[in-house]
């Protein structure tokens, strides 16, 4: 008689440090002020989340560059100084938007720099990802005004970009080679909502 194969117990208080940084990184920007009591209230908050639902670890060949944290940080703010204004002018203006649907074919495999790329795209007013392809590597975007195939072309263009200063800022320089190599997929996708 064999005896039945059994998974080893997880280990749900296992110290999730990087984990525990980032969520209190949150919630201290919830709050919207730093002060030692949504420091350590996010810490702590931190801790109780990843011991009530631990994730799956995450495949990451990478470590964080500095330097290109900064400049992805610097595109971020630069991108949300224009759109915030481009929305303004919309906002006090007669001229209505075109809005439209965008496919971007990302460039590395990684579930990391997908995810981290549909959330920073996201983030901008005017863009938001409004399906994510796993297997793929495909966004769809709506983006609020592409008056023109052109601004098509540069939406996909600054997507592409974006994703290659979040490999270049959190992947290995390994990954950051290869997102040269890749061959593109097809034309991308357009159509215009109406």
């Amino acid at each position: 008689m064999t005896e039945p194969l059994t998974r080893p117990p997880r280990n749900r208080l296992r110290w999730q440090p990087r984990q525990v940084i980032v969520l209190a990184l949150v919630w201290v920007v919830l709050w919207g002020q730093v002060n030692l009591v949504t420091v350590v209230g996010g810490v702590l908050m931190g801790i109780l989340v990843t011991v009530l639902f631990p994730l799956p670890s995450i495949g990451w060949a990478g470590r964080p560059h500095p330097w290109a944290l900064l400049v992805l940080l610097g595109h971020l703010v630069k991108d949300l100084a224009v759109a915030s204004f481009r929305l303004a002018v919309f906002a006090f203006g007669r001229d209505m938007p075109s809005p439209g649907i965008v496919r971007v074919d990302l460039k590395a495999d990684s579930d990391l720099y997908q995810v981290n790329t549909a959330e920073l795209v996201s983030v901008v007013p005017g863009t938001i990802v409004v399906d994510a392809r796993q297997r793929s590597r495909i966004l769809y975007l709506h983006v609020f005004d592409m008056p023109k195939d052109s601004t098509r072309d540069k939406v996909v263009a600054d997507t592409l970009a974006l994703e290659k200063r979040v490999v270049r800022a959190l992947g290995s320089r390994a990954e950051f080679e290869a997102l040269d190599r890749v061959v593109p997929h097809d034309e991308p996708e357009f159509r215009e909502v109406t």
